[in-house]
C-alpha cells in the first residue's frame, strides 16, 4: 500500500469517528483534504454529502452526492441516502427514482423502504406507503420510525384503531418517541377520546420542549377551553341542555337575528335544541370547532346573551369571533364589551390564538363603528356578498380581523381591561 493510500485510509478513519462523534466541521475538513488528494474518493464525497444534508446545505450535498455515486455506482447507501436529501428537499419524484434504484442494488435495507414509504405517503400514495413501512418492518422488526411512519399512512387511510396499534408498538421498541406518543395523541383525539390525548401530547412535549406541533396541540385540548370567562359584571359559560329556552327565544327574535345571524334556522323545536345542547356539551370544542358562550349578568344569573368563536382553526390559529344581546338597553351599558374583552383575552392569552375576525352585516353599522374602535382593522367590505333567506335581498358584509401582535399595542384595550375586568389583557399571558 503506497504512502498516499495510507494517509487517505487514516483521514477517512478519523473523518467517520469525527461525524459519529457529532464533530461535523473537523470530519468535513477531513474530507475536504481527501478530495483535494484525490480527486472524488467516493466514501469521502458521500460523507461529505451526508454531513452537507444535515446541515442542510442541500446545494452542495447535491453535488457530492453525485460525485459519490459517479465514483462508485454500485453503491446501493449512496442512492438511499441522496433519495432521503432529496425527499427532505422536497424533491419527491427524484428521490423515488434513487430510492428505487438502492433497492435494486440492495433489497435488504430497511431504511431505504421506510425512506421509499415516506416519499409515497407524502404523495399520498396512502397503500403504497404502507407496503414499505411493512416490508422495512420484515427486515427490521424493532424500527420505531417505519412503525409510527405505519401508523401514520393507516391513519390517513382512516384505520385509526390500526394505526393506533403502530403507535403503541413504536413506543414499545422506543419507550421516550416524542412522534408516537404525538400521533397517538391525534388518533385519540380523532375517536373522541380527549383526555386521554391530552397526557400523550403532554408527553411529547416533555420529551421534546421544542415540539411545536405538539405544544399546539396541547392548546388544542387544554381544559382551559371548557371553562366559565369571569368578568366584573358578567360571565360567559358554554351552551348547557338547559339554555334551550334562553337560545330558543333569541332565535325567535327577528329583529335580534337579523343583527346576529341571519343562518340559524329560527323555528327549531325547543325539545331538538335541548338534545342538541346536550350532546354538544358533551364534546370537546376541538372536536366541534366552535366555542359557545351564554353571556350572563353576575348580580342576577340572568342571560343577557351570546358568543362564540366559530369555524376555529387551529392549523392556522384563528377564529370568527360573534357576539350578541338581545334587548338593546344592554347593548348601551357596557356588557357587549366586557364580555368582548374577557373573550379576546381568552382568545390570545388562553388558547394561544393568533388572529381573531369579525363578519358584519353591512347595515349593521353602529357594530361595525364599534369593532373598528376596539382595534379591529376592516380587512374587506363585501357587496351584496349573501341573500336574505326570508327577504330574498342581497347582504353586503364587513370583514375585520385582529391579529396578536397588534392585540399586544392595544393601548385603548390596555385601559378598558384594566378598568372594566381589573387587568391588563393586552400584557397578560395565562
Amino acid at each position: 500500500m503506497s504512502e498516499n493510500s495510507v494517509t487517505i485510509s487514516a483521514l477517512l478513519q478519523s473523518a467517520l469517528q469525527c461525524f459519529q462523534l457529532g464533530r461535523l466541521k473537523e470530519a468535513e475538513y477531513h474530507c475536504l483534504q481527501i478530495c483535494n488528494m484525490t480527486g472524488s474518493q467516493p466514501d469521502a464525497c458521500h460523507l461529505l454529502a451526508v454531513i452537507y444534508g444535515q446541515t442542510r446545505r442541500f446545494e452542495k450535498a447535491n453535488v457530492y452526492f453525485e460525485k459519490a455515486i459517479a465514483a462508485d455506482p454500485k453503491r446501493a447507501d449512496f442512492y438511499s441516502n441522496y433519495g432521503n436529501a432529496l425527499f427532505e428537499q422536497d424533491c419527491l419524484e427524484d428521490a423515488l427514482n434513487y430510492c428505487q434504484r438502492s433497492l435494486e442494488l440492495d433489497a435488504s435495507n430497511a431504511g431505504n423502504c421506510n425512506i421509499l414509504g415516506s416519499i409515497l405517503l407524502k404523495q399520498n400514495r396512502l397503500a403504497e406507503a404502507a407496503e414499505y413501512f411493512r416490508k422495512a418492518l420484515d427486515l427490521q422488526p424493532k424500527y420505531p420510525q417505519a412503525m409510527n411512519n405505519l401508523g401514520n399512512a393507516l391513519q390517513k387511510m382512516k384505520k385509526i384503531e390500526e394505526a393506533l396499534i403502530c403507535y403503541r408498538n413504536a413506543l414499545a421498541i422506543q419507550e421516550n418517541y416524542p412522534e408516537a406518543h404525538n400521533n397517538i395523541g391525534l388518533g385519540l383525539k380523532q375517536l373522541g377520546k380527549i383526555d386521554e390525548a391530552r397526557k400523550h401530547f403532554q408527553r411529547a412535549v416533555a420529551l421534546r420542549p421544542n415540539f411545536i406541533q405538539a405544544q399546539q396541540n396541547c392548546r388544542e385540548v387544554a381544559p382551559v377551553w371548557l371553562m366559565p370567562l369571569e368578568g366584573k359584571r358578567v360571565y360567559l359559560r358554554r351552551y348547557q341542555e338547559a339554555d334551550a329556552a334562553y337560545l330558543h327565544q333569541c332565535y325567535l327574535n327577528k329583529s335580534f337575528m337579523d343583527l346576529y345571524n341571519r343562518y340559524i334556522p329560527c323555528h327549531q323545536h325547543i325539545e331538538d335544541l335541548r338534545a342538541k345542547l346536550s350532546q354538544s356539551n358533551k364534546q370537546h370544542p376541538s372536536q366541534l370547532k366552535t366555542v359557545d358562550w351564554i353571556i350572563f349578568r353576575k348580580t342576577t344569573h340572568q342571560p343577557v346573551g351570546i358568543a362564540n368563536l366559530v369555524d376555529i382553526q387551529y392549523q392556522h390559529r384563528r377564529a370568527e369571533f360573534q357576539i350578541g344581546l338581545p334587548d338593546p338597553a344592554d347593548r348601551a351599558c357596557g356588557i357587549g364589551l366586557e364580555a368582548t374583552l374577557l373573550v379576546l383575552d381568552f382568545a390570545f392569552n388562553c388558547v394561544g390564538l393568533n388572529k381573531i375576525t369579525t363578519v358584519i352585516y353591512g347595515h349593521n353599522v353602529s357594530s361595525q363603528k364599534n369593532t373598528l374602535a376596539l382595534g379591529f382593522v376592516q380587512e374587506s367590505y363585501l357587496r351584496e356578498q349573501i341573500i336574505d333567506k326570508g327577504s330574498g335581498k342581497f347582504v353586503d358584509l364587513y370583514g375585520n380581523s385582529m391579529i396578536l401582535s397588534d392585540f399586544r399595542k392595544n393601548k385603548r384595550l390596555s385601559r378598558l381591561s384594566n378598568r372594566l375586568l381589573g387587568k391588563d389583557i393586552v400584557r397578560s399571558v395565562n
